[in-house]
């Protein structure tokens, strides 16, 4: 009986010591991925949009989001989600305004930055925001976002989010702009 005990004590150890081994062997694994993975990219030469990036503030990630409020009938699509921005140039979106319904809707598109230092980073030259509008029963129509973009990017700041928030106004309200 007692070696049959000894015997189940000694399968314990053995099973315990496979268990932290498993465990120190997944830590290592998981420790060691990142740079592999780096490694790998690089030396197949598939990471070239994180290292146009990184290099000294050079470009600038800008991703564009749209966010329309429940009970306007209207979808909006930007067109071009995701565009890099170069010190000093110029950027170009393109979003799709659809009315789904066959009311006459007006709007407003409101825009905000995230971070929002971005907003000093990047200018807009031309925007669709910047005047209300109003958009026919099933009208579609392709707007523009036009950006500036400063001659001085920080290194730190990989990527910015210009994100716009459709609202819906009163007809009074286009008349007044």
């Amino acid at each position: 009986m007692e070696s049959r005990v000894i015997s189940m004590q000694q399968k314990n150890q053995r099973l315990a010591l496979k268990l932290a081994l498993a465990a120190l062997l997944m830590f290592g694994f998981g420790y060691a991925l990142s740079p592999f993975y780096a490694a790998f990219c690089q030396f197949l030469g598939i990471d070239r949009a994180n290292a146009s990036l990184t290099s000294a503030g050079a470009a600038l990630r800008v991703e564009f989001d749209v966010n329309v409020a429940p009970e306007i009938p209207v979808t909006m699509q930007a067109l071009d989600g995701v565009q890099v921005a170069h010190a000093g140039g110029q950027v170009r979106a393109r979003f799709l305004l659809r009315n789904e319904s066959d009311q006459t809707v007006y709007l407003r598109a409101l825009p905000s930055f995230a971070p929002v230092r971005a907003a000093g980073l990047l200018q807009k030259l031309e925007c669709f925001c910047f005047n209300a509008m109003s958009l026919a029963g099933n009208e579609q129509r392709e707007v523009t976002v036009v950006l500036m973009v400063a001659n001085q990017l920080p290194p730190e700041m990989g990527a910015a989010t210009l994100s716009y928030s459709l609202q819906k106004i009163d007809p009074g309200q286009l008349r007044a702009m």
